[in-house]
């Protein structure tokens, strides 16, 4: 039997960049391929951050068309929205008396928010239950592991530690522990700064469903090698980001290799190179773009996928409520 993974995705309401797609989401979105995969948009969690019903909506469907256009497939996994499934938000109530106020005071989310200067008297107590309600969509289908980034690798850790806590309170193997699976393959993206790793707020990304003329600019104002001061002089193709980008999206090796040897020799342009590079990123994902257009059209559609999603999400959430209800004793007031 395949391993189940869960994969939450948040709607922060960001336009993927290449950054996000090789470090997150096509490791997250092979695994389709070879496990049993669940992969639900985290809107309830979104509500900690965003208040505006249109906004949400809006990130929300950014966020469902971006994954299946870039190859999350219905017939291979189950895709749903997380507020589509009420079983993630009752047993986060359950679990929330199975962690102590001390451990969740040390949380990053909360103590992240409070470095930004926030006081406590601010802080929603969505925003500090997160961690909890983080716990329940994972024990509710009780996973193999969850892909997540370092920075997330925390919150892992509580599941596991509500999921012990549980399990001993009542002398039980309700909840197998989850194991954090933190990709190596990629890593550390960087921006075309050239210095810090790719993000919108810092304004150094390449897009991937951006208009063409945009993709276009952020690619031909990319950081390179700054020693080289014409097209003649001799280049550094290692630690450049140009070329760590054709690496990643030029699927013609063959050229990569070429224009490497030809920059190292000094016989080809900076602008050359990043022309390619467009020509590389609309060859790479121009299906995918032209794919998010057409389901943009046919919304009953993409409903529909995240409709029969949920209820095929719903028959394991029912069992493990049930389940808890029953070891804890809620079933027997009902």
């Amino acid at each position: 039997m395949k391993k189940r993974i869960l994969s939450g995705i948040t709607p922060s309401g960001d336009q993927l960049h290449i950054g996000n797609y090789f470090g997150a989401v096509a490791p997250q979105i092979k695994l389709q391929d070879t496990h049993e995969t669940y992969y639900f948009v985290a809107d309830l969690h979104a509500l900690t951050t965003v208040h505006d019903r249109m906004q949400l909506e809006k990130n929300i469907t950014g966020v469902v068309l971006d994954y299946l256009a870039l190859g999350l497939d219905p017939s291979k996994c189950v895709f749903f929205r997380q507020s589509d499934v009420a079983e993630h938000a009752q047993l986060a109530i359950v679990l929330a008396n199975y962690i102590s106020y001390g451990q969740m005071k040390r949380m990053h989310a909360y103590k992240d928010k409070l470095q930004t200067g926030a006081s406590e008297e601010s802080i929603n107590m969505g925003l500090f239950n997160y961690p909890i309600l983080m716990a329940a969509d994972i024990l509710l289908y009780k996973p193999y592991g969850i892909p997540v980034g370092e920075d997330q690798r925390q919150h892992i850790e509580l599941a596991r530690d509500i999921a012990e806590s549980f399990n001993k309170t009542y002398h039980t193997t309700t909840f197998p522990l989850p194991e954090p699976l933190i990709s190596k393959e990629v890593g550390r993206i960087v921006g075309t700064d050239g210095e810090r790793k790719m993000s919108k707020s810092l304004g150094n990304i390449i897009g991937i469903f951006d208009d063409e003329k945009l993709i276009e600019k952020q690619i031909m104002g990319s950081y390179t090698d700054p020693l080289r001061l014409k097209a003649t002089d001799p280049g550094r193709v290692e630690g450049n980001p140009i070329f760590l980008y054709h690496d990643l999206m030029n699927d013609n090796k063959e050229e990569v290799e070429e224009l490497k040897k030809r920059y190292r020799e000094g016989t080809v342009g900076d602008v050359e190179v990043k022309q390619k590079l467009v020509a590389a990123h609309m060859h790479k994902f121009g299906p995918a773009r032209e794919k998010r257009a057409e389901l943009a059209s046919k919304m009953e559609l993409v409903r529909q996928i995240l409709s029969e999603g949920a209820k095929k999400a719903k028959e394991i959430a029912q069992v493990t409520l049930a389940e808890v209800y029953n070891t804890v004793g809620e079933n027997g007031l009902k």
